[in-house]
């Protein structure tokens, strides 16, 4: 009898340790499962918005690289607006365009004095709708749609501001 009782002790034993490993598992395989779940909404997420983000910064970034008095001004091409920056190199003035055709953000560079043309421009992102708006007090409003309908927009002051130039054809 005493044999019996130790025997039915140790099946406990087994038993509750087997219990507890297979809870400690499902809690694992739930933290996992859970931790799965974010991860791909996080990615789907990034993914989503990345060429709004980097849009937006790229043009911001080349705003603020042009940033000086008489250097930024707004402008039609082709019957759209478009962003128009002057730089100067080696004494000859260049003119940097970068507007959107509908399902690109599009830059193109010329010396001044040259016919922009809308079909030469290089593709930078792939979006749906770019805009560029002159606000009051010297505010460019810069707006974005990706392929997938998702909009941003910022609201930039650059420093030299004084005037963004009204729309002008080149």
């Amino acid at each position: 009898m005493k044999h019996r009782k130790i025997f039915s002790s140790h099946v406990v034993d087994f038993f509750f340790a087997l219990s507890l490993f297979c809870v400690f598992t499902a809690a694992a395989f739930l933290v996992v499962v859970i931790g799965a779940d974010v991860y791909q909404s996080t990615a789907a997420h990034l993914e989503d918005t990345y060429s709004t983000r980097t849009s937006l910064a790229y043009v911001v970034e080349k705003i603020r690289q042009h940033d000086s008095y008489g250097s930024i001004s707004l402008t039609t091409l082709d019957g759209e607006t478009a962003l128009l920056l002057l730089d100067t190199a080696d004494g000859t003035v260049y003119e940097t365009y970068i507007y959107s055709d509908g399902s690109h953000i599009l830059e193109l560079t010329v010396s001044q004095g040259t016919k922009p043309s809308v079909s030469l421009g290089q593709p930078i992102l792939d979006v749906s709708d770019f805009t560029f708006t002159e606000k009051t007090g010297g505010f460019l409003e810069l707006s974005v749609k990706d392929t997938q309908g998702n909009t941003q927009t910022v609201l930039l002051h650059p420093r030299s501001s004084g005037d963004i130039s009204q729309p002008q054809s080149p």
